[in-house]
C-alpha cells in the first residue's frame, strides 16, 4: 500500500529535505533503512510530500536534519495498523524495534 504524509514548508539553509523510510530490524537491530521519496522543492523549502509503498506491521521513520542542532534531528517512529493509518511510537527507536518483534512473532 503506498503510504503518504504531508510535510510543512521550512528553512532549506537550516534543514535537510523530509525523509521517510521503512525500517527492519530482522537481520539488524540497529534497522535497515528502504527510502522512500520526498516530492517537493527543496531550493524553495516548499511543503512536500513522503511517499513510500509499505504494509500493515511495517515500521516507519520520518525525519529531517537540524543542520545547526544536530541532536533535536532523532526521526520519529510509526508503524502502520491494519486499515493503512500511522500509529505514533512514543518510546523512539526501542519501541519501534519492539513493535517490529511483536509483529514477527505474530506471524
Amino acid at each position: 500500500m503506498r503510504i503518504e504524509r504531508a510535510t510543512s514548508s521550512y528553512n532549506q539553509r537550516r534543514y535537510s529535505k523530509p525523509w521517510i523510510a521503512k525500517v527492519n530490524f530482522n537481520k539488524n537491530p540497529n534497522g535497515d533503512f528502504s527510502w522512500g521519496d520526498w516530492i517537493g522543492d527543496h531550493y524553495n523549502g516548499s511543503d512536500g510530500l513522503l511517499v513510500i509503498d509499505a504494509n500493515p506491521g511495517d515500521i516507519i521513520a520520518t525525519g529531517q536534519k537540524d543542520f545547526r542542532q544536530p541532536k533535536n534531528s532523532a526521526p520519529d517512529w510509526w508503524i502502520i495498523a491494519p486499515n493503512g493509518q500511522l500509529i505514533y511510537i512514543e518510546e523512539g527507536k526501542s519501541g519501534a524495534y519492539k513493535a517490529a518483534m511483536e509483529v514477527a512473532h505474530d506471524a
